[in-house]
């Protein structure tokens, strides 16, 4: 069940109809409501009523929104994440495995902040003149949608004084603590925000931001087209927008019932090709999209990952993972392997620019 480490955004007003439009017949719908969990309670964030002529087919946003959350805010989960994918960092992302040396001690985690740092420089070499200073002072403002613990963004402002404010949106409270309390200690809070939200439907002013920065986190969007549309909104216009996500793949025998199992095992409601990613850009409004395949890259992460789960049960489990936990990871990243050799998945990065006008 291991996909993205971000944990998105929720929902008021964020639903999406069931759409698996990379599949070539027409797939049965979704049972999302065994994968997600229980129905959100009092006080949660939740779904406002689901509009039918946008989000016609599922509904169970309440549901699909826990299910995110029991994938990545529990205790046991976070200490999984720290202890297979942070390595030695706060950086929980799939990596770019370019001039790292696997057997090196913390090779996941740099190759965790090696990928951060490939797409934000890739993003602000699309908006050179925001990253001007004037007067010593840059306005320049960024915020990563589904920011998770919120490593990428700490680590981008600890190194771009450029940057004059990053703003973190997230659905899960326990790691928007952790975010808080990581940029507290690294004296940023006063470049550093920390929003509990959906991307699908942001807390932000049109026109706000100068780039729209995701890491791993949009798989789990109940409409991609929503969430592309949300980014544009809140991006200057002549602003940028990246992200890096698994998408759904189009290998020789691949069935239509693998492809759901996995979405419906791993809160994935709005599953797409790079192809349509990059189609449901451009219907948003994006101009200048473009993908950039990394899947080999995700192939090594994951190899890495089942390495560093198999070493941690052969040491007996010193940090007292959850055991059942461990045993999962350990069978399913096995098939993760197997499965993008036989191209069920992609990873990449997809660019933009809002247009001027």
């Amino acid at each position: 069940v291991i996909l993205a480490v971000s944990c998105l955004a929720s929902a008021p007003r964020t639903c999406s109809t069931l759409s698996l439009a990379c599949f070539p017949t027409k797939p049965k719908p979704l049972n999302m409501a065994s994968a997600a969990g229980p129905e959100a309670p009092t006080g949660a964030v939740a779904a406002a009523q689901v509009d039918p002529s946008i989000y016609g087919k599922s509904g169970s946003i309440d549901k699909h929104v826990e299910g995110v959350k029991k994938q990545y805010d529990t205790p046991e989960k976070l200490e999984f994440y720290a202890q297979v994918m942070g390595d030695g960092t706060d950086n929980i992302h799939f990596g770019k495995w370019d001039g790292v040396d696997l057997d090196q001690p913390g090779a996941y985690g740099k190759a965790s902040e090696q990928m951060t740092d490939f797409m934000f420089d890739l993003v602000t070499g699309l908006v050179p003149d925001a990253t001007k200073s004037n007067d010593d002072k840059s306005s320049f403002q960024y915020v990563d949608l589904g920011s998770g613990t919120g490593a990428a963004a700490l680590r981008l402002t600890e190194m771009h004084s450029f940057i004059h404010k990053a703003t973190c949106l997230n659905l899960c409270e326990e790691q928007n603590i952790l975010a808080r309390k990581r940029a507290a200690n690294l004296g940023l809070e006063g470049r550093i925000e920390v929003v509990t939200g959906t991307y699908e439907d942001c807390p932000f002013d049109d026109n706000s931001i100068d780039v729209a920065f995701s890491q791993d986190a949009f798989v789990h969007a109940f409409s991609k087209s929503k969430t592309f549309s949300e980014a544009l909104r809140i991006t200057k216009p002549g602003g940028a927008f990246i992200f890096c996500d698994l998408m759904c793949g189009s290998g020789e025998g691949v069935t239509d019932e693998e492809l759901q199992t996995f979405a419906a095992s791993n809160m994935v409601n709005d599953w797409l090709s790079p192809e349509e990613n990059i189609e449901a850009c451009k219907e948003a409004g994006w101009s200048n999209v473009t993908f950039v395949d990394l899947t080999s890259d995700i192939r090594v992460s994951f190899l890495l990952m089942l390495k560093k789960v198999e070493t941690i049960i052969e040491n007996g489990n010193p940090d007292k993972i959850d055991e059942k936990l461990l045993m999962s990871y350990k069978t399913n990243l096995a098939n993760r392997i197997t499965q993008v050799d036989r191209g069920v998945f992609k990873w990449g990065v997809v660019h933009a620019k809002k247009p001027m006008t």
